[in-house]
């Protein structure tokens, strides 16, 4: 039963819901939204927040998309400061110049669709920029001044690729040519997947000796125009990865020069300069020109290969679901599985 006046209630499945007035029909009949949490303060507080911005901005159809767009950005309080910088390049970059002027209440399904229609640029692009003008409209919608013009947008269709791997003898060409001090991060990438900013934000007090497991706490990033080390993009990413034995080996003979296992003058290594120095580790290895983040792949590949489960794979990697990691994983070990598959043969013993 929700307490008085506020309109909450306790699920089912045990988590707390709240409603509130979202917007209203044409018959000015209400349409609620719904905010959720585990604990009744946690909505509580949920609802007091909307309540407090929709009180704070009185919009009204004077308003143009730009003058939304900086509200948005302003009270959007969920999103982390290097998310708002590339926000605010996207919206300055290509929103801005097209629909900037356009009064809010005027934005239609058509409008939103010539827009999207006119970006000429890669699938994956076009679907960023539309994602962070659809969180605003999103958030104009749940303060009652918009209805829902963005569903039915169409987006272009982005072609599937395959991620680039090192195969295991590319591989350890690559782990002959690793001599220097700081070439250590590729062996963690190669060994434990951690992404190229997160490798560059690790400290020894990040790593535990006595247990042979890493903490990912952190992750290097550029924020307008300054390098910071900031807490993980994600609370998945926040994670406890076990580290081979050979690998702690190296680690503990490692020159500690400052408190960054990547240091440079007992500073940590700019994520930009680290990324030059694995380009040069792949000419020494005759090796193609790949992403560093193909590390990353390389050691999914090579964790389903012997015999690694996509659940524990999932949280090794920081992912959010395991679907991720199936999605990105699965197409890419077909000899694995035919090995698997020809295993079934032992199965088979035909009668005399």
């Amino acid at each position: 039963m929700a307490r008085r006046g506020e309109n909450i209630y306790k699920r089912k499945d045990g988590r707390y819901e709240g409603r509130y007035i979202r917007t209203r029909n044409e018959n000015g009949k209400a349409i609620y939204g719904y905010v959720y949490a585990r604990s009744y303060t946690d909505v509580k507080e949920k609802l007091a927040e909307y309540k407090a911005v929709k009180k704070k901005k009185p919009t009204g159809s004077s308003d143009t998309l730009s003058q939304w767009l900086d509200f948005w950005l302003d009270n959007a309080g969920n999103l982390k400061e290097t998310t708002r910088q590339i926000y605010r390049g996207h919206i300055r970059n290509y929103i801005l110049p097209k629909l900037g002027k356009v009064r809010l209440k005027k934005l239609t399904t058509q409008t939103l669709q010539a827009f999207v229609s006119s970006l000429k640029l890669s699938p994956s692009t076009v679907k960023v920029i539309f994602c962070v003008l659809k969180s605003a409209l999103i958030f104009a919608e749940e303060r009652g001044q918009i209805m829902n013009i963005w569903s039915r947008v169409k987006l272009p269709k982005k072609a599937k690729t395959e991620v680039s791997i090192l195969t295991l003898t590319e591989q350890k060409r690559l782990e002959r040519v690793l001599s220097r001090e700081n070439d250590i991060g590729v062996l963690l990438c190669l060994y434990t997947g951690l992404r190229i900013g997160e490798l560059c934000a690790l400290k020894w007090s990040d790593i535990d000796f006595e247990k042979s497991v890493l903490h990912v706490n952190g992750t290097q990033a550029r924020v307008g125009g300054t390098v910071k080390i900031l807490p993980p993009k994600s609370k998945t990413s926040l994670r406890t990865i076990p580290v081979p034995g050979f690998i702690m080996e190296k680690l503990k003979n490692q020159r500690r020069d400052g408190a960054f296992v990547l240091s440079a003058n007992g500073r940590y290594v700019n994520v930009r300069t680290y990324r030059r120095q694995f380009k040069r580790l792949l000419e020494e290895a005759q090796l193609p020109d790949i992403k560093f983040h193909a590390l990353r792949h390389t050691f999914s590949t090579r964790a389903l290969e012997v015999g690694m489960d996509f659940k524990t794979l999932s949280e090794i990697l920081g992912h959010s679901t395991v679907a991720i990691t199936l999605d990105l994983y699965v197409h890419s070990l077909d000899e694995h599985k035919r090995s698997q598959m020809n295993k079934l043969s032992e199965i088979y013993s035909p009668s005399n």
